[in-house]
């Protein structure tokens, strides 16, 4: 015979707490859930940046066009613009860089910063 007991209900007993059991031990730590906050964290910043970024210079662009009657080129170009600009931050962002601390004592110099987003225009990093 088996181990099984005969009862339906206390087989599906046994396998409910089979199935806990199973499933406590694939559950993620703590320590697991908050690296993988931190990195929704980070993806949503830099996303929301890129996003800004491109709005508000759209938006200067459209405004500067309104007022010298250069409809379209301001917006056009200062989209652009902005789309580097939002790419340039998310770069930093995700090297853990910033430029507040470029040139600053004991923070980058202009070079090392330049060297560093060497990958944004195809050249290989050092």
């Amino acid at each position: 015979m088996s181990d099984e007991p005969p009862d339906p209900l206390a087989r599906l007993g046994e396998r409910i707490d089979k199935a806990r059991a199973e499933r406590v031990q694939r559950e993620p730590s703590a320590v697991d859930r908050s690296t993988m906050q931190q990195g929704l964290g980070l993806g949503l910043r830099i996303g929301i940046e890129l996003v800004v970024a491109i709005g508000i210079a759209t938006g200067l662009g459209w405004a500067l066009d309104r007022w010298f009657g250069t409809r379209p080129w301001g917006m056009v170009v200062l989209f652009f613009l902005g789309v580097a600009a939002g790419m340039l931050k998310s770069q930093l962002g995700c090297a853990g860089g910033s430029l507040t601390n470029v040139g600053k004592a004991g923070g980058q110099t202009p070079a090392d910063a330049v060297k560093a987003l060497g990958g944004l225009f195809g050249k290989k990093k050092n």
